[in-house]
């Protein structure tokens, strides 16, 4: 069984859209469809690595702070600014990404529910306040 989820990319169009503009809709479709089945599968499947090792840590009871968390904090940014098509998010940006975790439901339950897309937000918020 793979541990890579079901995407589809189209789904979210109108959402985008309204979101965050046609340009957002634009370069980010144009960078998922530009990617093979293997690039989208690895794509895919760090982000279900990442919300695992969240989740384990925040299950270790590690501090948002702690080495481990900081390097995967570091791992999502660099996962976020692929997904950006190589555009780094501010950290406004970041921040407002943990934000949107917390606040929508199906980010939310991606990370476990409220409380582990809080410990990811957390963990950005202090990355974020850690980094010059």
């Amino acid at each position: 069984m793979s541990v890579v989820p079901v995407f589809s990319h189209d789904d979210y169009r109108g959402e985008v859209v309204e979101g965050w503009g046609k340009k957002a809709w634009s370069q980010s479709s144009s960078w998922w469809k530009h990617r093979d089945a293997i690039g989208r599968d690895a794509f895919l499947a760090e982000g279900v690595a990442l919300k695992v090792e969240y989740l384990g840590a925040k299950d270790a009871s590690l501090a948002v702070t702690d080495s481990a968390v900081v390097a995967l904090v570091v791992r999502h940014r660099a996962w976020v600014t692929q997904g950006w098509g190589g555009i780094e998010p501010t950290a406004e940006q970041f921040i407002g990404l943990g934000n949107m975790y917390v606040a929508d439901e199906r980010f939310a339950r991606h990370y476990g529910g409220i409380d582990g897309a809080s410990y990811v937000r957390d963990a950005i918020v202090a990355w974020v306040a850690a980094t010059p």
